[in-house]
């Protein structure tokens, strides 16, 4: 998720630094551009939020004191100067760096120091009255800190404890501090600076002594060289925390007594390269489209290849047949979003439902990075609505309910996804007081869906289909969240047609579980080719577990459903022309073998073995919609096109349980 998560933020980032960049440039011409101004600070809020949950510290904090600046001005307690103006995009293009930087996943160096500085001092440096912004050149410093600068010298004794302290793994700095010009006590500034570094390590070198800077006999700045084990970005921080300073300038020293120089910033690179583009999804869905279509001409290609033995079109039948495949890969990549995009809604939806019922609800919810195709993911978004509106309504029960059934005040709501075999699973479950059996039961009867037999005989699956029908209820008073008998039915209905299912478990007293099954990608998937008959029929292949052969004398009768015995399990058979209502087609066409092709799904922990005239091979099949009527047809998902033009029905294995 974090990748995920990481590749958004990049993106997102990319665009509020080049609005904050031409915003800024509108209010340097026009320092009277509020709108402009309020737009930074917008933008530099929201980079800020979403660097510090990304846990990009840098970046948290220039963005922060940014903030404050940029709040400063807005509330025009501090008017815009070329200074000001000059330091917010010198920050810009140190945020620049820091996310070229986490985009090429490598750690920053960037010194963030300097900038933090200049930002605080702007902050809380006092302005004239009149506030203009000043186009004439800012005064110059003081010339005594620029020769005491020149002044320092290393001599051959302060080389050689240079070189000693290399030799330890420490590092030498050369460490100017400058102070602010209305500093009252500067020897005691000094004093807390040279306290500090001596607690960071040695000080070998001061010009001026280091007794004259503690009796404040220097102008406004004083160098020291300090022998230590830190890094220069901690000892520069450490100076910075102290007030009245208004600059501290921490340099390497190397061995030979020079000063390293620093890393040139270069010019700010203006037009960045791309990284990542916004794609309508309805463009989106037309290369699938097309992509499909693609796949087709190449399983055609490859049959005729097959069927006229053309040896000089197979190497490059077989290369069109890879790179079709490494394409297709990419383009159904394109379509997955994490299931997050839904699941963010969530805690909001229950904290509303919840009031609404005046119950105590937590939200739990676990694999959000799971990704799913973003066709599905659109249309499962009200399903998970309607499950949890069902759970706070009817499962989870009052404070008071729960307390006199020694249950937590809080019912627990859980969410979870999961991917196994190419299939997602989401699981809705709570901790309330399951489905009352003897209410649906009861509903049932008055309704004459069942007969007193079947409401004997009463089971989960059952009570799943009846409280899944339009207008089936149990709610004794009709609300607007639930009682009105629309919900389940929804969900189930919308699940199949996704080439899903829903299966559900229950409780008394302890809960209830809605389990969402969907196929990962609903345009291209592999699916086991078959012929029942006459007919050839496509069993997805995320649902088989095996194909074996048997003879007949091996299916026995276990009261009223054929069975067969596999590896030490009995497992329930169906023979597919029979269930699907094909004729029996008489071909010339004769088979060696005269046993049975069985194929043996799996759903959840169950098995289902269907019996086939023949299995034909695997083959990746692209699945086409099927018109309002013909999608109703029990286990039927959906159609494909194959390679010699003929239609194939694809199975919903899982409606033929």
């Amino acid at each position: 998720m974090q990748d995920g998560y990481r590749e958004l933020f990049l993106s997102e980032a990319q665009e509020y630094l080049n609005n904050i960049s031409n915003c800024l440039v509108k209010i340097e011409e026009d320092p009277s551009d509020l709108e402009s101004l309020n737009e930074v600070f917008r933008c530099i809020h929201t980079l800020k939020g979403m660097s510090a949950t990304m846990g990009y510290e840098k970046l948290a904090g220039l963005s922060h004191q940014m903030e404050d600046l940029l709040d400063e001005l807005r509330s025009q307690k501090k008017k815009l100067t070329l200074e000001i103006s000059d330091a917010l995009f010198a920050s810009v293009d140190i945020l620049e760096r820091l996310v070229e930087d986490i985009r090429l996943s490598r750690e920053s160096k960037v010194d963030i120091a300097p900038c933090l500085e200049d930002l605080k001092r702007l902050l809380t440096a006092d302005q004239p009255a009149e506030g203009v912004m000043p186009k004439e050149k800012k005064p110059e410093r003081a010339a005594l800190p620029e020769l005491e600068e020149q002044a320092l010298e290393f001599s051959d004794p302060d080389i050689k404890k240079i070189k000693e302290a290399k030799s330890r793994g420490l590092n030498s700095f050369k460490i100017r501090v400058t102070l602010v010009r209305d500093c009252v006590m500067k020897e005691a500034r000094a004093f807390l600076v040279i306290s500090n570094l001596k607690r960071r390590g040695e000080i070998i070198k001061a010009v001026p002594q280091v007794e004259d800077i503690k009796e404040g006999r220097f102008e406004l700045a004083f160098t020291l060289v300090l022998v230590s084990k830190e890094s220069r970005e901690i000892i520069a921080n450490d100076l910075l925390n102290i007030s009245d300073i208004e600059k501290a300038i921490v340099e390497v020293v190397d061995v030979a007594g020079k000063t390293a120089a620093a890393a040139p910033q270069g010019a700010p690179s203006y037009i960045k390269k791309i990284q990542s583009m916004r794609i309508p999804v309805e463009r989106l869905d037309k290369i699938m489209n097309l992509m499909g279509e693609l796949t087709i001409a190449k399983i055609r290609l490859l049959q005729i290849m097959q069927s006229f033995k053309l040896e000089p079109l197979e190497e490059v039948g077989f290369t069109i047949d890879h790179l079709t495949s490494a394409l297709q890969d990419e383009i159904i990549q394109t379509r997955l979003l994490p299931v997050a995009y839904i699941l963010d809604a969530f805690p909001r939806v229950v904290r509303d439902l919840s009031k609404k019922q005046n119950k105590e609800v937590d939200l739990e919810m676990t694999g959000s990075e799971i990704e799913l195709d973003r066709v599905a993911l659109d249309e499962i978004g009200d399903l998970l609505v309607h499950l949890v509106r069902n759970a706070i309504d009817h499962g989870i029960e009052s404070p008071e309910e729960r307390k006199a059934k020694g249950k937590n005040l809080h019912g627990k709501l859980a969410i979870k996804v999961s991917r196994q075999k190419g299939q997602i699973f989401i699981e809705v479950s709570d901790d309330g007081k399951g489905v009352d059996f003897s209410a649906v039961r009861k509903k049932a009867l008055e309704k004459g869906l069942i007969s007193g037999e079947e409401a004997a005989a009463l089971d989960e699956k059952r009570v799943l289909d009846l409280i899944s029908l339009p207008g089936f209820s149990t709610a004794r008073v009709v609300s607007d969240i639930s009682g009105r008998g629309v919900g389940l039915d929804v969900v189930k209905s919308k699940i199949e047609s996704l080439g899903g299912r829903l299966d559900f478990e229950t409780k008394p007293e302890v809960g209830s579980r809605f389990i969402l099954t969907l196929p990962l990608t609903l345009a291209i998937i592999k699916a086991m080719l078959v012929r029942v008959e006459g007919e050839i029929l496509a069993v997805p292949l995320m649902n088989i577990r095996e194909t074996i052969k048997i003879n007949e004398v091996e299916l026995k009768f276990l009261q009223s459903f054929e069975v067969i015995r596999v590896r030490d399990e009995v497992i329930p058979v169906i023979r597919l022309n029979r269930e699907l209502d094909i004729p029996v087609f008489v071909s010339s066409e004769q088979y060696s073998d005269d046993r049975l092709s069985v194929v043996i799904i799996e759903y959840g922990k169950k098995a289902l073995g269907l019996v086939v005239s023949q299995v034909l091979g695997e083959q990746d099949i692209v699945v086409k919609p099927l018109g309002s009527f013909v999608k109703r047809t029990k286990g039927i998902a959906g159609a494909t096109i194959l390679g010699d033009g003929r239609v194939a029905l694809i199975l919903d294995t899982m409606s033929l349980r």
